[in-house]
């Protein structure tokens, strides 16, 4: 027995079958197109950026031969250099280089290493053979005229009224000649009977006598001419 056969649609009065295939199987939607689209101007523009990223390069600063710790800078020690543009770079912008000038490296750097602010101090470091002694100065201890950081004064041995002299110098005699002012500082609160507090640079052998005078409040400051070289 053979086995049946699929029935076929009857035909249509006009003649056609009873399948028909919806014209809108092969038709995309409009919001397809549209989505399409968009991908496509979406990679565009971030390809683009990518480009122009790595395309932009910044400008900074440069050590221009290798340079020991202790250099104070000078526009020739300083080059500008080129890096791709980006948000982490530490260095510093070639706009300003004249913040470094002027200033001392604290460390050693070599030719061509990126020059960051962390890598100069406004303040020296001592010189050999020096130490800093402070000392609490009366209106009448010290000029009139204002102290400023890298003055030269001259220290001098004087007496208080009522005290014996605190060290084997007599009064009027210079300790130091020549003491580099390294701080201008407002005396404590409660020192109200002073008027300034100075750091002084002097050479370490005069540091102990210069301290016992400071301490017995028998010391002053004369201005010299000139500043610290």
């Amino acid at each position: 027995m053979a086995p049946p056969r699929p029935s076929t649609p009857s035909p249509s009065p006009d003649g056609r079958t009873g399948l028909r295939l919806s014209s809108s199987t092969y038709r995309r939607r409009p919001w397809q197109i549209g989505l399409g689209v968009a991908l496509v101007v979406l990679c565009g523009a971030i390809g683009a950026t990518v480009f122009q990223s790595s395309a932009k390069r910044v400008s900074v600063v440069i050590a221009a031969r290798d340079l020991p710790a202790g250099t104070v800078l000078t526009a020739a020690d300083l080059a500008t250099g080129s890096l791709p543009a980006n948000d982490n770079i530490t260095a510093m912008s070639a706009s300003g280089a004249n913040v470094l000038i002027g200033n001392q490296l604290a460390v050693p750097t070599t030719h061509g290493q990126l020059m960051v602010r962390a890598m100069v101090s406004s303040k020296p470091p001592l010189a050999a053979g020096s130490q800093v002694v402070g000392v609490l100065l009366k209106g009448d201890q010290i000029p009139s005229v204002p102290i400023v950081v890298g003055d030269r004064v001259q220290v001098i041995a004087v007496s208080t009224p009522g005290q014996a002299s605190s060290g084997s110098s007599t009064v009027g005699t210079s300790l130091v000649d020549a003491a580099t002012v390294l701080a201008v500082n407002p005396p404590p609160g409660n020192q109200t009977q002073y008027v300034a507090n100075l750091s002084l640079e002097i050479p370490a052998a005069s540091a102990p006598e210069v301290a016992g005078y400071a301490a017995a409040d028998q010391i002053a400051i004369t201005l010299t001419s000139g500043h610290a070289p």
